[in-house]
């Protein structure tokens, strides 16, 4: 299989970034004649870094350099090989980058802490707890199942190419049934009567989740939340000021760094993270009123909390109302803003036959869209230093997180069609890497481009990003 490594929310060189045709094999002993060992900018890198830093690409091998002076951030890591993405991290390729210290971070105590780390002893007790939920679906021997022919998605059957063009393999979107947190299927933590750090990362291939925690796991939806969440940062790290939500919405590839505050729950009691967002694509709007929310027995569950008994050592870390969280330096003006479009492709030959494929592109003055594919022209090339604002018009049905390679952006605002212009959410008051483009309206996101050459920006529903919602982009010169 094809793999290059991609970390989520780095700021690094473009060969390091984890380039979708930067691909390359293991150095395998069975691979057969004719086949292609690596991707067509693997050559390219390899001579940028190894003059760079003097050190080599083995054959089967990249290897990358993190400088590390991001902001302390929830980052992660993933494969991104060009075509097969939404396969490799559906196995498993994906993980935890936690970035610490800085000027844009807190002094040791004030959070809850220690995260889980290489080495740490037997039966240590942890306060600060990275949780990935992704869905997943098995077969009845356990292994990993994921749909070999589209019509697991909507019963199409074909004609398929060559007798159309509509590819038999690819699943516009995919949905576990079963919900799969830190690699385990619902599993319970022992919790105790304090203040906890959870880093929360959608992992889903396409699922957007709205978490909220319970007492009854099985309660019509939507359910009334017992504890809230106290959010303190995003993908880009802390936000200017923690923000109390009942429900955290997350669309694949957000982070929500949250404090959950156990100290009031009686030992003993057990309280359900549950999952109200639809077992389809998300639209936008309230799960109950505009959706069906997750089924209560299934995907809507996501892991037990039991309160057990408080050990010896008090909780002495800072209530979440009361956290002043590091200063937050916002974006200077734009100099450009660009015009980007969201939009699906239906088979040109079978009719009502469709999506065929996830498409990016432009919107010129008049309005006309441009989609485009990713072997299309660059159209996006802003200067080195340069601050742009990207109009993303979504002429979808469905919400799309997008995600900016090698940039931490602002939110803008958003502006639905015929409607003024509304403000980003209070968690989005910080710097973000991925955002929730929702149909039928622009979002605008703001954002610096300080580190010259080639990334790229897509949709982060893993089976769009595959089929053609990603783009290249250069920064500096072509």
């Amino acid at each position: 299989m094809p793999i290059v490594t991609h970390l989520h929310g780095g700021h690094n060189t473009q060969e390091s970034d984890g380039y979708p045709e930067a691909w390359y094999l293991p150095r395998a002993a069975d691979i057969p004649d004719g086949y292609a060992r690596v991707g067509s900018f693997y050559e390219q890198f390899k001579t940028i870094f190894e003059n760079q830093f003097n050190a080599a690409w083995e054959p089967g091998t990249a290897v990358f350099q993190y400088a590390n002076q991001e902001r302390a951030a929830t980052s992660w890591f993933h494969d991104h090989a060009l075509g097969v993405t939404r396969l490799n991290v559906y196995a498993g390729l994906a993980g935890f980058y936690l970035l610490r210290g800085g000027p844009a971070d807190l002094p040791s105590g004030v959070l809850p802490g220690p995260a889980p780390k290489l080495g740490d002893p037997p039966g240590r007790h942890y306060y600060e707890i990275p949780i990935v939920i992704q869905d997943r679906s098995f077969s009845t021997d356990g292994s990993l199942f994921y749909p070999a022919s589209r019509a697991s998605f909507d019963h199409f059957t074909g004609p398929y190419i060559p007798g159309s063009d509509i590819s038999p393999i690819w699943n516009p979107e995919f949905f576990g049934n079963t919900m799969v947190t830190n690699g385990r299927t619902w599993p319970a933590l022992s919790v105790e009567p304090r203040r906890y750090r959870l880093r929360f990362l959608n992992g889903c291939n396409a699922r957007f989740l709205i978490l909220k925690i319970v007492t009854d796991p099985m309660a019509a939806r939507p359910a009334a939340p017992v504890l809230p969440f106290w959010q303190i940062g995003s993908e880009g790290g802390f936000l200017p000021a923690p923000v109390q939500r009942d429900q955290l919405l997350t669309a694949p590839a957000e982070r929500a760094d949250v404090i959950v505050d156990f100290t009031s729950i009686p030992v003993g009691t057990d309280l359900y993270l549950i999952n109200e967002g639809p077992d389809e694509p998300f639209k936008g709007g309230r799960a109950g009123t505009d959706f069906r929310p997750a089924a209560p027995g299934t995907t809507g569950q996501v892991m037990k909390f039991t309160v057990a008994r408080p050990l010896a050592t008090p909780d002495r870390t800072v209530p979440p109302a009361r956290l002043a969280l590091p200063p937050f330096e916002p974006l200077g003006p734009a100099s450009h803003t660009r015009q980007l479009s969201l939009q699906e492709q239906n088979s040109a030959v079978l009719r009502g036959v469709g999506p065929r494929m996830v498409m990016l592109g432009t919107v010129d003055r008049h309005g006309n869209r441009t989609p485009m594919g990713w072997s299309d022209p660059i159209t996006e090339n802003p200067a080195i230093g340069a601050t742009e604002i990207w109009e993303i018009h979504n002429s979808t049905s469905d919400a799309h997180p997008i995600h900016i390679h090698e940039v931490q952006f602002q939110v803008v605002d958003r502006q639905s069609t015929g409607h003024s212009a509304r403000p980003p959410e209070p968690w989005e008051s910080g710097f973000k890497d991925t955002v929730i483009a929702y149909p039928h309206a622009i979002t605008r996101v703001k954002a610096t481009f300080d580190r010259a050459g080639q990334y790229v920006w897509h949709c982060h529903m893993l089976e769009h990003e595959d089929n053609e919602m990603m783009r290249p982009y250069r920064v500096g010169p072509p």
